[in-house]
Order: structure tokens, then sequence, then C-alpha cells
């Protein structure tokens, strides 16, 4: 983790909780927490983990309704996938039960999270019972909750499901979509939050 996480990170006590950090060093990427049966497979994990977290990548909230209640999720691992017909796609754990939820549903919003949104990222990275408290939204038109501030969001029907390792490929249709008012996206690089801002 960079020297100046601090800066924009939780604190450690926070971090532990809700992503399984295994030591000082190193932390899983929001909502992720994994387990492994040896040393040598964690050693591996973490130097995966360290390169890829090179690559700087926006973050994402997943949301659905599910027995009449929102239900979210943070994903870095989201992108676009086709123009015609407009695919994305996003990869959620097998173990996530937010996921769960989406697969019922067969219906998902995904919000593009904005610079001054950290704290929403956490929010839904994190085994609170309802990740929703003190969060503002609205449903779009297809009943999905829709972020109030993100820069950007996509509304989806399930279109494919594929098992992919430990996660899920999940693509998503995009059956409407549109911009927020905020222009500034939220990063995640090298073990902490950044905006386009940061030098």
């Amino acid at each position: 983790m960079n020297p100046d996480a601090a800066v924009s990170w939780p604190p450690r006590e926070l971090i532990d909780s809700f992503m399984g950090a295994e030591n000082g060093e190193f932390a899983w990427l929001p909502g992720e927490v994994v387990h492994f049966d040896n040393e040598a497979a964690q050693a591996a994990a973490l130097t995966f983990r360290d390169v890829l977290g090179r690559y700087a990548s926006g973050v994402t909230v997943v949301t659905t309704v599910h027995g009449g209640a929102p239900v979210g999720m943070t994903c870095q691992s989201f992108t676009s996938v086709s123009l015609d017909p407009p695919l994305v796609a996003f990869l959620p754990m097998k173990t996530s039960r937010a996921f769960a939820a989406i697969q019922l549903a067969r219906r998902f919003c995904v919000n593009f999270l904005a610079a001054d949104q950290a704290a929403v990222s956490n929010a839904f990275a994190s085994r609170a019972d309802d990740k929703f408290a003190g969060i503002d939204w609205h449903p779009t038109a297809g009943g999905m909750p829709l972020l109030d501030g993100v820069v950007g969001w996509v509304d989806c029907s399930i279109h494919a499901v594929h098992e992919t390792g430990d996660h899920y490929l999940v693509i998503g249709r995009i059956e409407d979509l549109g911009t927020g008012d905020s222009t500034a996206p939220l990063l995640y690089h090298r073990g902490a939050y950044r905006t386009t801002d940061d030098g």
C-alpha cells in the first residue's frame, strides 16, 4: 500500500474488518475477502494483486432490488463490452450475497461513483446489514436504485453469466443510461482511492 494511502483511506481497523487484509502492507479490493490454504498460494495472490493494482480503475456500486428492498455492492471490475448490442460486464465474487440478489432480480444498475463518494464505496464494500443507510437514491425507470451524486449510470438486464475462477462474469444489456451532475470520477489505484486531480 502506498505510504500516502492513509490520507484517503479509512482506519486500518475498518479496512481489516471489511476487506480481509492479512498484514500491514496489503488490502484486498473493495468488497473482496479471499482465504488461502497455504502460504505459497497467499504469496502468489499478493503478487497478483500488487501487479494488477497498478492498473487504475473506476469505482462502481452495482445495485438491484430484492424482496422490495434495495441491495448493492462495491465493484471495480466493470467494463464496456459491446456497442451493438449495448453490453457491459462486471465480475462479482461467487460468494457475493448482493450478486445472489441480482441473479434473482435479473436486473441491475451500475453507478459510477464521483470523486467525493469514497464513503459510499466503503459503505457498499462493508458487511453492514443496511448498506443504504444514509445514502440518497431514487429508482430508475426500471426500478433499480440510482445513487445520487454519481458521474454516470447504466440500468441493465442480465444478458449472460459465465463462471470464471472464483468470480462470475456477468454481462448486462443496457436498457437505460445517463450522466450525473458530477464530472470527476472516483478512482482506485495501488490500494488507495484517487481522483483525476491527484498528482
